[in-house]
């Protein structure tokens, strides 16, 4: 992964699901969290305060490839009865600039059309996938993620998004604190949000933990996976 230095108004660290913005999991796939950088934040000036280009979405974006298997067990699998395997992308933003939210939605995760991939190339990149941060949660103290709210389309910047805590799911939030945020909108009315963040965290129960993906060293990728920290400008 690129680095990315956190300031202000740039990149802000976030720990998302690969497979979507909600924090959830398909039931035919395992847990899988990541750390990435999102543009969440700019600073009065910086872009207009209204209008549809008024939003913090990435300039330069980077890929960052998962391949995972389904866990689908029993009755429930298809009908040849073998495991498939799936490829996501996930972006990383490395540096911000003002634009369209239309614009920002689509540079959270890459719509792939069939993303199956054959078994070789499952075992040949396994290894090469980032941290699951759900292994870091099994048997110590689990730590709530740092998450983004989208507040209002015409908040006034820079409440668009508001930062909080989440647990991961399935875990037990022992502590939290919710608190109502008042977010001023581009009309001067005044919007409330109530917002919940975790404080602290119960670890998962060892005999449900998410089981490990790669458990063999893994030959030289056979697949092109350069992209994967290929900066793309936008």
């Amino acid at each position: 992964m690129l680095p990315v230095v956190e300031s202000i108004t740039g990149p802000q660290r976030e720990v998302v699901s690969i497979y979507n913005d909600d924090f959830a999991t398909p039931l035919s796939r395992p847990q899988y969290f990541i750390k990435v950088y999102r543009c969440v934040q700019v600073d009065f000036g910086e872009c207009p305060s209204s209008g549809p280009s008024g939003y913090p979405v990435p300039k330069n974006i980077e890929k960052i490839e998962i391949v995972v298997p389904d866990i689908t067990k029993g009755n429930d699998r298809n009908s040849t009865n073998k495991t498939k395997f799936y490829n996501y992308v996930v972006y990383n933003h490395t540096s911000c600039k003002c634009g369209t939210l239309k614009f920002r939605a689509s540079t959270l995760y890459q719509t792939i059309t069939n993303n199956e991939v054959s078994e070789a190339e499952y075992i040949a990149d396994c290894t090469k996938n980032p941290v699951n941060l759900i292994h870091r949660c099994h048997s110590h103290a689990c730590k709530p993620q740092k998450r983004y709210r989208f507040t209002h389309i015409d908040a006034v910047r820079p409440s668009t998004y508001l930062a909080y805590k989440q647990c991961f799911p399935g875990s037990v939030a022992l502590k939290n604190n919710t608190s109502t945020v008042p977010v001023t909108l581009i009309n001067n009315k005044v919007k409330f949000v109530n917002l919940t963040s975790d404080i602290s965290c119960k670890a998962y129960d060892g005999k449900n933990a998410e089981p490990q993906l790669c458990s063999k060293p893994t030959t030289k990728s056979t697949r092109n996976r350069l992209q994967l920290q290929r900066k793309i400008s936008l």
